[in-house]
């Protein structure tokens, strides 16, 4: 059945036939549709030629359906049926109210969102939207629907997905100010000199560090945990040095940045959805809002989040 020649008809095709046949007249035809008469003319004269059929007489009453063309409208109407039926269904779940939406985010950039989203809150809160967010350092798979939208720091690597890079944020490394007193700023010649807070299975800082050609040895790293919260805890109790997010530690009065040189560590932010996202009218105008929502946030220089 693959390879046989009614898969190979182009619908435009039919669906002009069908306007012709019901209004009797290209004219007509096209008017209905809204294309041209030459484009009707010359879609009825295509599918006559895929065919190898005559569909209609020409009299001077216009055009009439021949003996081929009336077994044909009959199959060519109830496919006309069925397409209108197959874009009401569809029209029916783009259109279906969404009652709760998932949304999940890595702990670095979780305390983002429910300011952000307070913007769309008015709308959400009309449409009775309950939001789940779901705070967590794996890669939730979204093609599996275990959320509908997650905010990343990695750009995802699966082409299905619909992806929007939202901004950038900044990072640094801190420490509490005792430390940084007794220790002096982190350079690349007192790496050893120094005491580090790193993630256990997601060792970021440790990473980061070798990629800019600064190498910390393990044993100089004192704190482990993968929980953004507990390392955060860790350098307000003094255990050493930590990676975070400008804002954050922006947020702490003790803290200060250790880093000698003036050199600015980017982490990209990605906004994603799962492919049927797409398919409702509600979920989709919500990841666009969202969308623009974090692009300005991350854009506005004067933004404790930028």
């Amino acid at each position: 059945m693959q390879g046989h020649p009614a898969f190979d008809l182009d619908w435009n095709l039919v669906r002009t036939f069908v306007a012709v046949a019901q209004s009797g007249s290209l004219s007509s035809g096209a008017r209905t549709l809204g294309i041209s008469h030459p484009t009707a003319a010359r879609h009825v004269q295509q599918l006559e030629e895929s065919l190898g059929l005559a569909l209609f007489s020409r009299t001077g009453q216009g055009l009439v359906l021949n003996e081929a063309g009336e077994a044909l409208h009959t199959t060519a109407a109830v496919m006309h049926k069925n397409a209108l039926a197959l874009q009401a269904v569809s029209d029916s779940f783009r259109a279906a109210p969404v009652t709760r939406v998932r949304l999940s985010v890595a702990e670095i950039l979780a305390e983002l969102l429910p300011d952000v989203l307070l913007k769309e809150m008015g709308a959400i809160a009309a449409e009775q939207v309950t939001v789940d967010m779901l705070v967590t350092n794996d890669a939730i798979n979204l093609l599996a629907r275990d959320a509908d939208i997650a905010l990343r720091h990695v750009q995802p690597d699966q082409q299905e997905l619909i992806c929007k890079r939202v901004g950038s944020l900044e990072m640094g490394v801190y420490a509490r100010r005792d430390y940084a007193a007794r220790y002096g700023p982190l350079t690349p010649d007192n790496l050893d000199e120094h005491r580090y807070i790193d993630g256990i299975s997601r060792d970021y800082m440790t990473r980061g560090a070798a990629r800019r050609g600064l190498h910390i040895r393990p044993d100089n790293v004192v704190f482990r945990s993968d929980s953004v919260a507990c390392q955060r805890a860790a350098v307000r109790a003094g255990w050493g040095i930590g990676a975070f997010p400008s804002w954050m530690a922006g947020q702490e009065d003790d803290w200060q940045s250790v880093f000698a040189s003036d050199e600015v560590i980017d982490l990209d932010v990605w906004l994603v959805a799962r492919p049927e996202v797409r398919d409702s009218q509600q979920l989709f105008a919500l990841f666009s809002r969202l969308g623009e929502s974090l692009t300005e946030r991350f854009t506005d220089r004067g933004s404790d989040f930028y």
